[in-house]
């Protein structure tokens, strides 16, 4: 319950600086910080903010901060890893099997919360090609807000219902 608490509280806190909070609490989101980006995203629609503008914005966040993790396990050291991700060897050794059987193409899936992290980690670790992963790193990450635009724009009338309520 607690971390549930962190997350809505630092989302708060966020949304008061707009596309700049966006911004940094997609990158955040996505260096293991329970920021809540998607709460966050959610949240700007909700208060009126262009959704095309919060779907580049929190793209590119998300982005810039998975490449800061894919540069992590490129360097290949697995004491930094173990250290400042919280990862162990082991896990990146199961990632192995994975991303030689899809490649670049696991990048799609960074955005999932602790498989992703892993896996964008695993990426960096294995040396997959950097240009292709970065591609695949930002279409995921987009495919992934283009679903809560989506959804908010079908449902906008119920959510801001809801959230007034709070």
């Amino acid at each position: 319950m607690e971390y549930e608490m962190i997350i809505l509280a630092t989302t708060q806190a966020w949304t008061h600086y707009g596309y700049w909070g966006l911004l940094g609490g997609s990158f955040l989101s996505a260096l293991f910080i329970p920021i809540g980006a998607d709460i966050l995203y959610v949240t700007l629609l909700a208060h009126g903010f262009n959704p095309y503008i919060c779907l580049i914005i929190a793209t590119t966040g998300g982005w810039l901060g998975g490449l800061v993790i894919y540069t992590i396990g490129y360097t290949g050291n697995a004491r930094h890893i173990k250290h400042l991700l919280r990862i162990q060897e082991k896990q990146l050794i199961k990632q192995k099997a994975k991303i030689e059987k899809y490649g670049s193409l696991l990048a799609l899936l960074v955005w999932i919360p602790i498989l992703g992290d892993i896996s964008n980690v695993a990426l960096g670790f294995y040396h997959t090609a950097p240009a292709k992963t970065f591609i695949f790193m930002f279409i995921g990450r987009m495919i992934r807000f283009l679903f809560w635009t989506i959804l908010y724009l079908i449902y906008a009338n119920r959510l801001i219902k809801f959230i007034d309520k709070l």
